[in-house]
């Protein structure tokens, strides 16, 4: 008998991949309140004296440099999840780019396996 797919295992794999990448997406595509940067705790005060109680900021990069921005102590919960929210934005990102390289590379196999 002879098989009429002659490249099953790849069929297999593009699919795997297509259903991973649309699961990213969808994440990926829910609306939510994001802030770009990372949170820091300082304890420096005023003429070098440590401060009793840490102050927060937000860190984020501007035109290549560090930029700080003070964060009241009543919006640290909220600005806390909107920087977790951006960093798994970004990282739900990263994935969604690598599945995608890898469903190009499987496309092209798959053209090439045909082609023979």
């Amino acid at each position: 008998m002879v098989d009429s797919d002659p490249c099953p295992e790849l069929r297999a794999r593009i699919r795997t991949l297509q259903v991973q990448r649309r699961a990213i997406e969808s994440k990926l595509l829910q609306p939510q309140a994001m802030r770009a940067g990372s949170m820091v705790e300082r304890h420096l005060g005023a003429r070098g004296v440590a401060r009793p109680r840490p102050a927060y900021y937000v860190s984020r990069s501007v035109e290549g440099r560090s930029k700080l921005t003070y964060v009241k102590k009543e919006e640290l919960p909220h600005v806390r999840q909107q920087c977790a929210a951006y960093r798994a934005f970004q990282q739900n990102l990263k994935i969604w780019r690598q599945l995608t390289a890898s469903l190009e590379q499987s496309w092209k196999q798959l053209q090439q396996a045909q082609s023979k």
